[in-house]
């Protein structure tokens, strides 16, 4: 069962309109259906939000992972999903060669009937940008969940070493990849090393899945489903590219645009024009509070989303 979680008919979310990349940066693409995520871009067009439902949907159950349930979210502004279908099918596995939950919850925003938001960082570690994130962080007492390259994670272990504390890490691939574009194997092989990784340097059991450039494509599904991983999108982005130079205005921008549930997308790696997000970081967390929205991890947020359906 593959079942996409979201927020409920009512209430608002942001996904930021895409724009084209610069190579390997991470960004999102004009090309294609579901797309909020960060980086290159996979095959086909613009498509609205009911039909995305649909092709994921035959995705999952081409890939024999069984029923599938979807709960629609209004809130996005474009309404498109933040998910892509990719190039690689997925092939009908043996549960006992291949044993795991035979299902995969996405989420991309929590309850909205409290004021949580979720920070949440990709592509990290890399020295200087995640140290300056991680004591901006721990100054104003703030969890954070850190989608890790399990790469950068074994080239940058001190950066993360006795640092995560209260932090939540989540898997982010061994190289970033585009795991819309591979079978379900290849998937495997490339998170479990990366998870091994992520768990030997931060000491911590990686439960959550942000693909990179938001791309999903079968393989991936069936390797989260193996894995008990959950897949985690966003709702609202930074935009640093918007505000050139202007950390407090880019600050003041998601203080806006956050609503209860957000999960929001930040990245400790990439160009220059990122510093931007990361040098206002503590105007952003300073705006939020005094809207009363108080910090979580991206589970704590899911745990709050599943009360409200109990």
């Amino acid at each position: 069962m593959v079942s996409v979680e979201g927020r409920e008919q009512t209430g608002r979310g942001w996904v930021p309109a895409p724009r084209r990349p610069e190579p390997g940066d991470g960004r999102p693409v004009e090309a294609g259906p579901v797309e909020t995520g960060s980086g290159e871009a996979g095959p086909g067009g613009n498509t609205r939000r009911r039909t995305i439902l649909r092709r994921a949907a035959l995705v999952a159950a081409g890939a024999g992972v069984g029923a599938v349930a979807f709960a629609e979210a209004a809130h996005v502004v474009d309404r498109k999903l933040p998910i892509r279908g990719g190039a690689a099918g997925a092939t009908v596995a043996s549960r006992d060669r291949h044993p795991g939950a035979g299902q995969v919850l996405v989420t991309w925003a929590g309850p909205t009937d409290q004021k949580l938001v979720a920070l949440t960082f990709d592509d990290g570690p890399r020295p200087n940008w995640t140290n300056t994130v991680l004591d901006t962080l721990q100054r104003y007492d703030v969890p954070a969940t850190f989608f890790l390259v399990g790469r950068r994670v074994r080239k940058y272990a001190s950066v993360l070493t006795g640092r995560m504390g209260r932090h939540e890490v989540g898997n982010h691939t061994w190289n970033h990849r585009d795991m819309a574009r591979v079978d379900a194997e290849e998937a495997y092989r490339d998170l479990s090393r990366a998870h091994e990784a992520i768990a030997e340097v931060t000491g911590q059991e990686a439960a959550l899945l942000r693909p990179p450039y938001g791309h999903l494509g079968g393989g991936a599904v069936l390797a989260a489903a193996r894995m008990d991983y959950r897949i985690v999108l966003w709702s609202l982005q930074m935009l640093e590219s918007k505000f050139p130079d202007d950390p407090v205005g880019h600050a003041r921008h998601m203080v806006e645009h956050t609503e209860p549930g957000s999960i929001l997308l930040a990245h400790d790696v990439g160009p220059q024009d990122r510093l931007v997000a990361i040098r206002g970081l503590p105007d952003m967390i300073i705006g939020l509070r005094a809207r009363g929205f108080e910090f979580v991890t991206v589970s704590q947020l899911m745990a709050a989303q599943a009360k409200v359906h109990l």
